[in-house]
């Protein structure tokens, strides 16, 4: 899986592939992220597996994001 972008709102993480493919989650969904200032989570590492905040220590792989229930991600 090849990810082309990550956005950050005050929200939600959004990711697209380059075969078009999108995932947005919720920051409500993981405790470290919802909590986090705009300023934190807007500092995240990008690795070949997934999205790192080093300040809040969290992590989520791509995989995770584009295997999850087809509610959360769209074609």
């Amino acid at each position: 899986m090849r990810i082309k972008k990550v956005l950050i709102d005050d929200h939600a993480v959004h990711s697209s592939t380059a075969d078009v493919k999108v995932a947005s989650y919720d920051f409500s969904r993981w405790p470290r992220l919802r909590d986090a200032s705009p300023e934190q989570r807007s500092r995240f590492e990008l690795s070949y597996s997934g999205i790192h905040w080093p300040v809040i220590d969290e992590d989520l792989s791509f995989e995770g994001m584009f295997h999850a229930p087809v509610s959360a991600i769209s074609a």
